[in-house]
């Protein structure tokens, strides 16, 4: 955030000092938060890294080097944490789709973006993708467009690709058609949103894939 601020006219006297700081960490976390804005781990996760870079730089004598060592620290921590996540959430998942099958491999469609490129390294919808592929337990993966902004075609399809996982590209309105014609086992998504009680909330294009998956009995994930 210092950083910002210098980038920004103000001396590192002043960064430091406190003078100002406050509204350049405000207004970089304004910036940061626009690159994903339905992504609420994301904004979380910046709220309190600007509260703790505010009260280190506003101690006593803080110096670059007392501000930023521990903002660093907390940057990492909150990486693996994300990592640990992610890799639960891949493992509960497969463990969820393996369950409801006596097929040796499975087919999965996916929608979205939930890889490496949304999270810190691993993924969550896609991450159980992932999982499935690590254990050699997945036939294949589809991937949609997910228009309007193409997510499914720019991210998914480029991760799946890279990681050697087998996996074709669709476009949005095949969706329906593949679950009863290409005996997809499983559909897993992202959630923008998940509250106490269970409910959750994604992207346009999601509730196509929700009903798809009610009409043929397939075994889903929402995370």
């Amino acid at each position: 955030m210092c950083m910002y601020a210098l980038h920004h006219g103000t001396t590192t006297q002043d960064c430091i000092g406190g003078i100002g700081v406050g509204s350049h960490m405000d207004a970089a976390h304004s910036y940061l938060v626009t690159a994903r804005p339905t992504a609420v781990n994301m904004g979380e996760a910046a709220k309190r890294l600007i509260s703790l870079a505010k009260s280190l730089s506003g101690a006593e004598g803080a110096t670059v080097e007392s501000v930023s060592r521990p903002l660093v620290a907390e940057m990492e921590l909150f990486l693996e944490r994300d990592v640990r996540d992610n890799k639960a959430i891949g493992n509960h998942g497969a463990d969820s789709i393996l369950s409801n099958t006596t097929k040796d491999k499975v087919t999965v469609l996916t929608h979205c973006n939930t890889g490496s490129l949304a999270t810190a390294g691993y993924g969550t919808a896609l991450g159980i993708v992932r999982a499935l592929h690590e254990r050699g337990r997945l036939a294949h993966a589809y991937c949609t467009e997910t228009r309007p902004y193409n997510q499914g075609s720019r991210l998914t399809a480029y991760e799946l690709v890279y990681e050697g996982i087998p996996g074709t590209l669709i476009a949005d309105s095949m969706a329906a058609a593949l679950m009863k014609e290409k005996t997809i086992d499983a559909v897993v998504v992202g959630a923008d949103r998940v509250v106490a009680n269970g409910d959750t909330a994604n992207k346009i294009g999601a509730l196509c894939m929700c009903a798809g998956f009610y009409i043929y009995s397939l075994t889903a994930c929402m995370c």
